[in-house]
């Protein structure tokens, strides 16, 4: 005799069918994810570039730090609103 007595248990999977499960689909959500990182990561190289320099530095150091980080920052979440858009 089971455990469960005379219950059976199905595993039923049901996918939404206005978004099918395919290969374009999974590379989106990387792309959702990827760009993603590359926006935390760039801002978080601001941070922490900003954070580290001397403090009598930062003054003149404040628009390269930000330019850069920015960058990644615009293009990171380019890339996760273009994943977006297509999934």
């Amino acid at each position: 005799m089971s455990p469960l007595g005379e219950v059976a248990l199905a595993a039923v999977f049901t996918p939404n069918p206005k978004h099918p499960l395919t290969a374009s689909g999974f590379f989106e959500f990387l792309a959702v994810g990827i760009g993603c990182a590359i926006a935390l990561i760039g801002l978080y190289a601001a941070i922490s570039t900003y954070r580290g320099l001397d403090p009598t530095r930062r003054r003149g150091q404040i628009l390269p730090v930000t330019l850069t980080g920015g960058f990644f920052v615009v293009i990171g979440l380019a890339v996760a609103t273009l994943g977006a858009w297509i999934f």
